[in-house]
């Protein structure tokens, strides 16, 4: 699904969906997290893509990604407010899609 955006697109709207009903989101904070969401994912998507990145390591483009992630996370408080953004915080805990990978189990 890496390169698939349609399929990541899909992915998303099925997401911000149960986030929704989820969290009773209104309509104005839905479609606000959607909004800033798709930036960040654009960000970080140029951000992989820019060939002077190209070979740093993982710590590195995640302590490059850190700040996309807290400007965005910033945003998302604003629109919720700290009660709900709580909530909202523990959802995407709970709500974490489970990644494939090797390892001791």
């Amino acid at each position: 699904m890496r390169g698939d955006t349609a399929a990541m697109r899909q992915y998303m709207e099925a997401r911000l969906a149960k986030m929704k009903t989820d969290l009773n989101l209104t309509q104005v904070q839905a479609d606000s997290i959607k909004a800033i969401t798709m930036d960040m994912y654009a960000q970080r998507r140029a951000m992989f893509t820019d060939p002077a990145n190209q070979g740093m390591s993982r710590e590195d483009r995640m302590a490059k990604m850190r700040p996309l992630m807290d400007a965005a996370n910033a945003r998302i408080q604003a629109v919720l407010g700290p009660d709900l953004y709580k909530k909202y915080q523990d959802w995407q805990e709970a709500n974490r899609p489970q990644r494939g990978g090797g390892g001791n189990r």
